[in-house]
């Protein structure tokens, strides 16, 4: 008699144990998993502000500004019939 409980127990005890291993490793891949999705979203609206920040930086008029705001105003300026180019031969 006491043969047919060991075996009822032993099998519950382990399906207790099992059950529990598999759900908290299932827990902690779910807070892994939440953990990521919030690292995408966080790196989305970032990319998203530095898009446009891009945008805003290679607008003409915001070009214009700067390069006022910046750079000198002694321009060199070419002709173009003044530009040479040069050929290059590789031949060995």
């Amino acid at each position: 008699m006491f043969k047919n409980f060991i075996i009822p127990l032993t099998l519950l005890f382990f399906g207790v144990f099992f059950t529990s291993f598999y759900k908290n490793k299932s827990k902690n891949l779910e807070e892994k998993i939440a953990n990521k999705k919030d690292i995408i979203y966080e790196l989305k609206k970032s990319n998203e502000l530095e898009l446009k920040e891009n945008i805003f930086l290679k607008s003409p008029e915001n070009i214009k500004k700067l390069a006022n705001e910046y750079l000198d105003k002694d321009y060199i300026f070419f002709e173009k019939k003044n530009i040479e180019y040069l050929e290059i031969n590789e031949k060995k």
